[in-house]
């Protein structure tokens, strides 16, 4: 399991989980804007992009640092120790190209072609391998307790799957953790 700590969500109450290859290639496959932020957030197509499996938008993500877990091999999760699990969503869908993803924030995507070069260049934003093909998703979050007490916490959890899962993800959720710590 992959961990990041002190992810914060630079003040938009959003975090995006995605392949920026992925997003690239269906930008330009559908002929969209440079300012996909603007495009996302004022046309189906912010809706469109999620069910496809080009990107996984979390809204509610209040200003705190987060420590992030990626689930990659099903191993038990972080929740199953001392914590406080606030939620658990299943049903989104994501697709890997470039051999990794990241979780990065609404502000790359005000221009993306930027954006995008800043990410692969950013050693900080959370990212990690990832074989490419499809993957069902699930979003776990609250907090963990932690030697430095509760911490708001994030895991993601992938499984493989041969062919584009369904999405039954619910687009509209709010992934607002209540921390003790903030």
């Amino acid at each position: 399991m992959e961990k990041f700590t002190e992810c914060l969500n630079d003040l938009m109450d959003y975090f995006i989980l995605g392949d920026p290859e992925a997003l690239s290639a269906y930008q330009q496959a559908h002929q969209l804007p440079n300012d996909l932020l603007a495009e996302f957030t004022t046309q189906d197509t912010g809706d469109l992009v999620v069910e496809q499996g080009v990107m996984i938008p979390l809204a509610g993500i209040e200003n705190y640092p987060y420590t992030i877990y990626f689930n990659l091999n099903a191993e038990p999760s972080v929740f199953e120790k001392e914590s406080n699990l606030q939620f658990q969503r299943t049903g989104y869908v994501l697709q890997v190209q470039s051999g990794e993803i990241y979780l990065f924030t609404m502000p790359y995507l005000r221009n993306w072609a930027e954006g995008a070069q800043r990410l692969k260049n950013n050693q900080i934003r959370p990212r990690v391998a990832l074989p490419n093909g499809w993957y069902e998703v699930s979003i776990l979050g609250g907090e963990t307790n932690t030697s430095n007490g509760w911490e708001p916490t994030l895991e993601f959890q992938f499984r493989a799957s041969e062919t584009m899962p369904h999405y039954q993800g619910d687009i509209q959720f709010r992934f607002y953790i209540e921390s003790s710590a903030y």
